[in-house]
């Protein structure tokens, strides 16, 4: 059996997805998340048909997930926003066949590639200002903390994209770890604890937990992010560089 019953799930999720012109990508992403827990557990000395399976069930329930990813991915919506994109490369076209004459068809599919290019960067997070790919993981008793992404908005806000999940499954007690009470700090004039209030957003929730939490007002110089978690034994620190602008040391 082994990893190929990801393809089953991840199958079974999307198709609660009714714009399926996000479907693909959905399941790139799923498929992603699914082989960094499918390592995982291979690295704590279990067979491949045991992890896979055990990845499926970390994953949750796959019609409740298909359900809650249709929501965030709104049919009417992305059916409004196909359309206007191919009116749009229609129009560029049409306007563009005079060019034909002069420039040959290559003008013709530059224009196109331009039209193309212009939808595919309005659909990127314009407010986004860096990303920073960490890969970070710590294992706290029998449970993974795992940053996978920082992005800074422009409005000031950092957030901090993590999975969590318990490896192996215990006499089917499961716990994750979220940020709650960690201090956030880049190392100079920002201290921040993460609590009930600060903002979060699951991506997946169940056994295996995707989250993004978003603090505000962090500085947009700031060299470091600093998750510090301090309980005795069970403490850690993940020190993470971030970007400079040119420059700057």
């Amino acid at each position: 059996m082994g990893k190929e019953i990801f393809e089953d799930y991840i199958t079974a999720v999307t198709s609660h997805v009714k714009f399926r012109f996000d479907r693909y990508a959905i399941g790139q992403e799923l498929r992603e998340h699914m082989e960094d827990l499918y390592e995982d557990l291979l690295s704590q000395d279990m067979d491949e048909e045991q992890a896979a399976q055990l990845t499926v069930d970390y994953m949750g329930d796959s019609e409740e997930l298909g359900k809650e990813l249709n929501e965030a991915h709104n049919p009417v919506l992305g059916y409004v926003w196909l359309w206007v994109r191919r009116i749009f490369i229609l129009v560029f076209i049409l306007f563009g066949l005079p060019a034909v004459f002069m420039g040959g068809c290559d003008v013709l599919t530059t224009g196109y590639d331009m039209a193309e290019t212009f939808f595919m960067d309005l659909q990127k997070e314009d407010d986004v200002v860096y990303t920073v790919d960490v890969n970070q993981k710590v294992k706290i008793d029998d449970t993974v903390f795992s940053v996978k992404k920082l992005k800074y908005h422009d409005d000031g806000t950092l957030e901090i994209r993590y999975l969590s999940y318990q490896t192996p499954i215990v006499d089917g007690l499961f716990t994750r770890f979220s940020l709650y009470d960690c201090e956030i700090n880049n190392g100079a004039d920002y201290v921040k604890e993460v609590n009930f209030w600060t903002e979060d957003t699951y991506h997946v929730q169940g056994l295996y937990w995707d989250i993004s939490a978003y603090l505000e007002d962090f500085p947009e110089d700031s060299k470091w992010c600093n998750i510090i978690y301090e309980n005795g034994e069970r403490s850690f620190t993940m020190e993470i560089p971030l970007p400079q602008k040119e420059g700057e040391a």
